[in-house]
């Protein structure tokens, strides 16, 4: 047993080349990398346990003659990575931490993996004791399941702690071979078998944790002297920083010159490239080696490219942009510069690559690249001004910089320029940088109030400094919003050449004069615009002269509260510029203008000085429309003459228009009309209105077809110009009219069904006597009153339940007096709109909507007939009144003028009226019975109440239950038939009368 270290040693020294001989660094390299482990041609095959050897003899003694290039190339890599090794062994690495419960296992599965490559003492050792050496993997494996059952049997509370102990304490723990003691001395001795033990790539000494201090340094000094050159300077009392820039300088690898790199990276930071380090520019994308196998095995120095080292679509630029740096240094010939070195100098750079971004923005908008407006000049005076801070801060680095350099290296080392502190003394520019450089990218693609949106994102952040920083670029930025909004919401004017503010002009505008919509043509608007008066439409003016624009109402304004300075502007526009009231606009704008300027740090008294705008200017519009304008006066007048809400006029008109009106259209004249209209005037109550009023009053003729009468082309005008059009515009005049209509031939056919009433009920009293007129009359009677009791119904649904009542809600809130202009715009709509919906009785149904007008106005249409029917009727019975007393005259023998009227032809206009008469009587009854079931499923519940009040007592729902289709094809011929026994009865009477009168001779 005494002999066996001293073969191992023997064969250590002679074939380097052995696996179990190589050094430990060495074997961890070979372990990791396994293409740098040595050629299996040039291993030695021992057998360790048996020591047989293969061929040994039969190789050459010098390897060196048979090695080739590649070999050298992988003994430079070994070599290389070995050195890798003991730098991060000695460096001051802070101690390992504990390792996690899912971590934990796994290191101590692997450790037991590990351990079946013991050393053949220990295999021996075993084997001398009768012991059964169990494999890496069956330790393994006990382990897993030993450990399951802990975890899921729950056997212990917390196991982890106690698993922590027990690989502290484990032999093939590496953290516990420095307790053992070491066998080679300082001077080179040979290691022991224990120092020499292969530790595994898992079992690293800094992946287990270590409470002893300084367990970092443990290697370092479990590592035999053999392993690693000593050094030849004094480390102790410094710090593993100076160690290591020591060893490196013995290593022919001095460090490069700080102040070398400082002076580049003060020039990095003005965006100009230094002599030794200098900005990566983006090549094209086929050769931008950051997107490549080279930029992804991290072969360079760039900013964060996204994942795999490919740069995010969204980070994408164009051809020459930074996206690095690049070190063109020397470093075999100038010195060193490590990774940390040029990880600081990329973040530091980055304020390089910002700023060059910044000033390419403000040379750009400088030289009159971009129509960004008064918003961009304003974020580029900020940029302007923070980017001389950014100069001072560099030109104070640079004395300082300066400082240091005049004095003695060491000195300057301690207290001078580093590049850290350049980094700590530059951290709060660069973050300013960065917003100043997102606000830059924001202004690249919108301007005016979206661009103070954006910005108002930023305030958000979490951080103090950027959020203080990001209200001060606001409170620049946003000075000329603010200046246009207190101009618009004092004194009315928009002032906004590059359409920043969210209020704009109306782009379907062609030209402005005098703050009047002067347009070309009928471009943008609802109607036409005739060359004669179209320009002083003030509804034209109030909207469509400026529109509400969305998109640039700042993060800060409510979309409310941009309509409501919205409705501020055009309030003070409208007064200036329609009403003539612009005296008054300048004394608010004074008084305005007297106090606090509106700005982005006071958006509390920005809200109450919009507030108060608002109502000063909604509330002036209101009392200049209702005390000036008087347009209560004129809606009453709309409500009296166009609504025929004024029954003695409308009476008066009727009955001076009805001559006229019953002749073709052709034949009637403008001035007949307006004379007889001037008439009903005088004539009525309408002749104490306001002459101002009533010299709107005008009557005109329609456009009309051939074969029309005047009915069908008369109409009542009402005439407004500016500014009572804004409320009274053209719709509302064409809806006016549609009202108009409808009530006037209503009120025609309650005039001709009076008319013929008086007929019916009083004069045909006196024919009577006219044998079998007796019943026709009784017939007429009943129809008529069906269309009286229709027609009551109809117009006291219209003037009372729709017109009156919504009347009275406009009327409550005119009292009121809330709200802009636009809010008694949509008041006076509601109320126009409820009273054409129901007196026309239109439904919400687009497929049913005038089904029911239509039905009303056939309705009327028979009973028109209904009417000339009786009106032939009573002339028919006059007519043969006459025969009768001739006849009866003849018989006694008296003298009358001769008549050529012969009975059959007086029997056959009888049974033609009787036919006409009952097909009017038959046509309106089915008409109403159709308008009582279609109001009676109207969508509107007041036309259902009519309904109801047409039918009240279920006459009309009888009588269509009994009604069958067979008895509406026969209806034709039942009516012959009935006329046809009435003749028959007629002639009978006639018979009975004539032997009466000879009996009595």
């Amino acid at each position: 047993m005494s002999t066996r270290p001293s073969s191992s040693l023997s064969t250590h020294r002679t074939r380097p080349s052995t696996s179990a001989s190589r050094p430990p660094l060495e074997q961890l390299v070979s372990s990791l990398v396994p293409s740098l482990a040595p050629p299996r041609s040039s291993r030695l095959n021992t057998d360790a346990r048996s020591g047989r050897s293969s061929g040994a003899s039969s190789r050459p003694e010098s390897r060196a003659d048979f090695e080739d290039e590649a070999e050298k190339e992988r003994k430079e890599r070994v070599k290389e990575l070995m050195e890798w090794c003991e730098e991060i062994m000695e460096s001051s690495l802070p101690s390992s931490t504990p390792l996690s419960a899912s971590t934990l296992p796994d290191a101590a599965k692997r450790i037991l993996l590990q351990s079946s490559r013991t050393d053949s003492r220990s295999a021996s050792r075993q084997s001398n004791r009768g012991e059964s050496s169990s494999s890496g993997s069956e330790r393994a494996m006990k382990f897993n399941g030993i450990w399951n059952k802990l975890e899921k049997g729950r056997l212990l509370s917390s196991p982890l702690p106690h698993l922590q102990f027990l690989l502290a304490l484990s032999e093939h723990n590496p953290n516990n071979t420095g307790s053992k003691p070491v066998s080679s001395s300082a001077s080179g001795g040979p290691p022991s078998s224990a120092s020499n033990r292969a530790f595994p790539p898992a079992a690293a000494p800094s992946t287990f944790p270590s409470n002893q201090p300084g367990s970092s340094r443990q290697p370092l000094a479990e590592t035999a002297s053999a392993n690693l050159p000593r050094l030849d300077f004094d480390v102790k009392g410094k710090s593993k920083a100076d160690v290591l820039k020591a060893w490196r300088t013995s290593k022919a690898q001095k460090p490069f010159p700080a102040h070398l790199l400082l002076r580049d990276m003060l020039y990095l930071l003005q965006g100009i490239d230094g002599r030794y380090v200098r900005f990566a520019l983006r090549p094209p994308k086929e050769q931008n080696p950051y997107l490549s196998e080279k930029g992804r095995a991290a072969d360079g120095v760039g900013f964060p490219l996204g994942k795999d080292g490919a740069a995010d679509r969204a980070e994408e630029g164009d051809e020459g942009d930074i996206v690095g740096i690049e070190i063109v240094a020397d470093q075999a010939k100038d010195g060193y510069i490590s990774k940390p070195t040029q990880t600081v100098l990329m973040q530091l750079s980055e304020m390089g690559m910002l700023y060059r971004q910044v000033t390419d923005f403000i040379n750009s908008r400088q030289a009159g690249e971009s129509k960004g407006g008064m918003t961009e000049q304003s974020l580029c005076h900020f940029l302007h001004h923070e980017l001389s801070e950014y100069h001072r801060l560099l030109a104070v680095l640079e004395s300082q910089m300066n400082q240091s350099a005049q004095k003695d290296e060491d000195l300057a080392e301690g207290a001078g320029l580093t590049l850290t502190r350049l980094g700590l003394w530059t951290e709060e520019m660069r973050l300013k940088l960065k917003q100043m450089s997102l606000v830059v990218d924001e202004a690249k693609k919108v301007h005016g109030g979206a661009l103070v949106s954006k910005i108002h994102k930023h305030t958000s952040h979490g951080d103090p400094l950027i959020r203080r920083f990001t209200d001060q670029i606001l409170e620049e930025v946003s000075k000329p919003f603010f200046l246009t909004l207190q101009r618009w919401i004092f004194s009315g004017d928009l002032h906004d050449p590059f359409n920043e503010f969210f209020v704009q002009l109306n782009p379907e505008t062609i030209s402005l004069r005098d703050g009047r919509i002067s347009p070309a043509g009928d471009v943008g608007f609802e109607v036409g615009i005739d060359s004669a008066g179209g320009t002083d439409e003030a509804h034209k003016v109030w909207e469509k002269k400026y529109v509400f624009v969305k998109g640039m109402v700042p993060g800060f304004v409510s979309e409310e509260f941009g309509k409501k300075i919205f409705s501020t502007g055009r309030s003070l526009n409208f007064i200036r510029y329609s009403c003539g009231d612009s005296d008054w606009i300048e004394t608010q704008a004074k008084l305005a203008n007297a106090g606090r300027a509106l700005k982005y740090s006071d958006l509390v008294g920005l809200e109450r000085s919009i507030d108060d705008a608002y109502s000063i200017a909604s509330k002036r519009l209101l009392e200049i429309f209702f005390d000036k304008f008087v347009l209560l006066d004129h809606l009453r007048a709309l409500k009296s003459y166009l609504m025929l809400g004024a029954g003695d006029f409308t009476e008066l008109l009727m009955e001076a228009l009805a001559p006229r009106l019953s002749k073709p259209a052709i034949s009637l004249y403008r001035h007949h009309l307006t004379s007889d209209l001037e008439s009903a005037i005088r004539g009525s109550n309408a002749q104490f209105d306001d002459p101002d009023i009533l010299r709107r009053l005008d009557a005109r003729i329609l456009e009309y077809s051939h074969g029309e009468t005047g009915w069908d082309c008369f109409a009542l005008e009402y005439k407004v110009e500016a500014p009572l059009n804004a409320v009274l515009d053209h719709r509302a005049m064409l809806d006016y009219d549609r009202l108009f209509n409808h009530l006037w031939r209503l009120k025609r056919v309650e005039s001709a069904l009076t008319q013929g009433w008086v007929r019916v009920t009083s004069t045909s009293r006196a024919y009577e006597d006219i044998p079998g007129l007796s019943n026709d009359w009784h017939h007429c009677r009943i129809v008529q009153a069906e269309m009286v009791h229709f027609l009551r119904n109809l117009q006291a649904f219209y003037q009372l339940e729709v017109i009156e009542c919504s009347w009275q809600a406009l009327m409550e809130f005119t009292e009121k007096r809330e709200g802009d202009l636009d809010a008694l715009i949509a008041a006076h709509r509601e109320y126009l709109d409820r009273v054409v919906r129901k007196v026309l009785l239109l439904s919400s149904r687009r497929e049913k909507e005038e089904i029911l007008l239509e039905t009303v106005r056939e309705a009327l249409d028979f009973i028109l007939q209904f009417r000339d029917a009786t009106d032939d009727l009573y002339g028919w019975s006059l007519a043969e009144a006459t025969r009768l007393d001739r006849e009866r005259d003849a018989e006694r023998g008296l003298y009358t003028t001769p008549t050529t009227d012969s009975p059959t032809i007086s029997i056959q206009q009888l049974h033609s009226i009787r036919q006409r008469i009952k097909a009017c009587s038959n046509s309106f009854q089915d008409r109403l019975i159709s308008i009582c079931h279609l109001a009676g499923s109207h969508t509107d519940l007041d036309v259902r109440f009519l309904a109801i009040r047409i039918a009240w007592n279920g006459h009309y729902s009888l009588r269509k239950s009994r009604s069958t289709p067979t008895a509406m094809t026969s209806a034709p011929n039942a009516v012959a038939v009935s006329a046809t026994s009435a003749t028959s009865g007629v002639s009978t009477e006639r018979q009975r009368a004539s032997s009466a009168r000879s009996n009595r001779a």
